[in-house]
This record gives C-alpha cells, structure tokens and sequence, in this order.
C-alpha cells in the first residue's frame, strides 16, 4: 500500500521509490520516515512536483496525437435576399439556406514519423526522471534538516550536561574558599566558567529552536519529541567502497545524467523533426457535404462525398522554416554540451561526497579514542585536584576538552548519517531500506 499525500483529493499518489507503509507500532517520537509523510502530505514542492509530471507526460502524448485521424465538423445557416432582373421582368426572393460538412483527415506520409515517436518516449521518460529527481530532492532536504535538527538536541544535551558539572565545580570550589583552603582566583575562574557555560547553553537552545523551526516548515508544527542516535549505532552499508563503484552506480542510476540524456534525444528529434518539414507531406482525406436550398425557386438539395489523398509540398516559406532547423541545430548541440556537464558535474558531486563520508568516517574513530583519552585525562586531574596538586582550572580545561570531544563526536556521526544519504541521492540509489535502517539507529525518548 502506498502512502495517501494528497488527502484534499482523495487519492494515493504514489511516493515512488521511497515512501511505503510500515506495519510499525505506534512511537512516542516521530521518526525520519514519519517526517517524510508528513512533509510530504504538506510541501509545496514536493506536491508541485506530481503536477509537472502529468504536465510533462502530455508532451509525448501531442507528439503522439499529430500521427492519428483527425476530424472535424462544419456547419452554417443562412438568410439570403435576391434581387435579380431579367430581360423578360424581375424577380425577389428571400430565403433561408445551411450547409453542414464532415472532414476526416488521416497523415500517410510524414518525413519524421520515427522523430516524433521517439521525442513523445523520451518526453515520458523525461517527466519520469524530472519527478524522481524531485522525489530525491525532497528526501535529501527533509531527513537533512531531521538530522540536523536531532543533531542541534544531543549538542544542547551534552552542554546541559557540562553546564550541571560547571556548576558542581563551582559550589565545590566556593565551599573550599569558604574554608580557606583555595585562593579567590579559583572561585572567579569557576565562576567566569560557569557564565561561559550559562551563555553557551543559551546559543545551544536557540540553534534547537531554529532546527526545530526549520524542520516544522516542512513537515508542519509538532509537539512529540524527536529520537537520539544510539552511542553504538553505525550508519547504513554502502554498496560500493570506492569512487568508483559509486560513479558505476550513478552511470546506472543518477537521475541528473537520465534527465540530461532524456532532453538530449528531445532535442535530436527535434532537429530531425524540423529538417522534415522542407520534405512533401500527404494526407489521406474523406469529406461529405451537404447543401440545402430548396427555399429558393431554383434551389437545389446536394449532398457530396469525396475521398482523395492531398499532397503538399513546400517550396518557400520565407526562410522561417530554414530558420527553425538552425534553431533546432543550436538546440541539439547545447543538450549535447549539458550532458557531457551533467556527467562531469555528477563525477565531482560523487568522487567530494564520498571524500566526504571518508573524512566523516575517519573523524568519528579518531574523536571517538579521543573521547577515551579525555575522559581518562580528566578523571586524572580531577584525582590531582583532590589531592592537592591541580587547580580548578586544570579541571575545568579537563572537563571542557571532554565536553568539545563529545561534541565533536557527536557532529561526526551526525556528519557520516548525512553524507551517506546524500551519496546516495546524487547516484540515485536512495531507497527505503536506507530509512528503515536509520530508524533502528536511533533510542526513543522514555515515557
């Protein structure tokens, strides 16, 4: 069963590739597919996009239309007043006639009948490539913000977190002040500490808001919470492990390069469309017509049938049809120049986006042992400080370097989640298995 997005009409659309229903029970949290549907039930774009594909599908179906019969009906009604002189009197009369006629006309030689075929296939696979492009533009925009917008969470999370342990130091430290056994210099430190940490709290609840905001535009206001990434989850298996496996991939994938080889064989035909038109063309045509004017004194009741085969050629027409075969040359040659652009720029796209989740992937493991180191550092200082050796200070810097690492850690998964999906975009292999895995990644809020 496909997923309804367009309830005002009352019918399923189908989300393509990408959106199925799931036999889930119900969560607490809303998860990325469920962000998905809501977006897409809402967003401008996303709903403009089914439009332009029955838009663009009628292309091909006109280019069809110009091959079959055609016909047509005529009919006129008349009031005539004669007024004639003879050599023997004169004579005046008013009387009604009508005529009515019925044309058919079937084309049975055109010059660019396989043109014609060909551009209306590929205007259909134009329309279908042009809508999964949008069906993947949208996916990439809306779990991007998702993403972000868990990612802005788990950061004000942490901060909260290092606030709390700011604050502990503080009162620890005010205490030992009080009991003169640490300088005044201690206590400013852990308070000139705490109001940092008081200031990024607040730049951390506003960069929430603002990923929250940015997520609602698209999926609508919301009040259930949104998940965390799970510490241990990893992000979903590639199906290719170099740069080029990826670009095979996007060869056989990319909706770029299929929409940029789909207007290249439009604007081909075209050029053989428009050179056809300086060749004779012939219709086979079949007509009746029928007269009556037998309200007049020598009127007369006709009714004719003919069927022939018209032939036209054309000779001259200004040089307008001479001008609309070098427009479609110009044409032909710049779909051709887009394409070898689409493939280049698709080969860049994917060899930066796959550096891309390797960087990401690197600086996961390495903030990861990093993680480890500043955890061990900072249980050491803190045992210094207990001790007697180490100020406030070396365990406010210990905290904050575990803190940032945390962080760190946390925008570097975030990073490889994003990137991976990304990826996947621009080759044309996103799917819903990858949303189903994602899902799994994540811990839902307790209730």
């Amino acid at each position: 069963m496909i997923f309804a997005i367009t309830p005002e009409r009352g019918r399923a659309l189908a989300l393509g590739f990408i959106l199925v229903s799931l036999s889930a029970p119900a969560s607490a949290a809303m998860l990325i597919y469920e962000a998905l549907q809501r977006a897409a039930e809402r967003d401008p774009t996303y709903l403009a996009a089914f439009a332009a594909q029955r838009a663009n599908r009628e292309r091909g179906e006109q280019d069809r239309g110009s091959l079959r019969p055609t016909v047509g009906a005529f009919g006129a009604a008349q009031l005539t007043s004669s007024d004639s002189e003879f050599a023997f009197g004169e004579a005046q009369e008013t009387y009604p006639s009508w005529t009515a006629s019925l044309e058919a006309r079937q084309p049975v030689l055109r010059m660019d009948w396989g043109a014609r075929g060909d551009r209306a296939t590929a205007s259909d696979d134009l329309a279908d490539a042009l809508f999964r492009q949008q069906q993947i533009d949208f996916v990439a925009r809306v779990s991007s913000r998702y993403l972000e917008a868990l990612n802005a969470q788990d950061q004000l999370r942490l901060i909260e977190a290092e606030n709390l342990a700011v604050r502990e130091s503080l009162e620890n430290t005010r205490k030992r002040y009080e009991a003169e056994l640490v300088p005044g210099l201690d206590l400013r430190e852990a308070e000139a500490r705490d109001d940092l940490s008081r200031a990024q709290r607040i730049a951390a609840e506003a960069a929430v808001e603002d990923a929250i905001d940015a997520l609602a535009e698209l999926t609508g206001p919301f009040d259930r919470p949104l998940p965390s990434l799970k510490p241990t989850a990893e992000p979903p298996p590639l199906p290719a492990n170099s740069v080029e496996g990826w670009l095979a991939l996007a060869g056989d994938n990319s909706t770029a390069l299929r929409i940029a080889e789909r207007q290249a064989e439009i604007a081909a035909a075209d050029l053989r469309s428009r050179k056809a038109e300086t060749q004779p063309m012939a219709d086979l045509v079949g007509s009746v017509v029928h007269n009556d004017s037998t309200e007049y004194s020598i009127g007369q009741l006709q009714t004719e049938a003919r069927i022939g085969l018209e032939v036209t050629v054309p000779i001259y027409g200004g040089g307008v049809t001479s001008s609309r075969y070098r427009e479609a040359q110009a044409r032909a040659e710049e779909a051709r120049y887009e394409l070898q652009r689409a493939r280049e720029e698709t080969r860049r796209q994917v060899a930066r986006q796959f550096r891309d989740i390797q960087v990401a992937s690197a600086n996961t493991e390495a903030f990861r042992r990093s993680l480890v180191s500043a955890r061990a550092a900072q249980a050491a200082v803190e045992a210094g400080y207990d001790a007697g050796t180490r100020t406030i200070t070396d365990v406010l810097d210990a905290k904050s370097r575990t803190a940032q690492v945390q962080r760190d850690l946390n925008r570097a998964r975030y990073d490889l989640l994003i990137n991976t999906l990304l990826l996947q975009s621009t080759a044309g292999t996103l799917t819903i298995d990858q949303f189903l895995i994602v899902d799994a990644m994540f811990d839902l809020p307790h209730q």
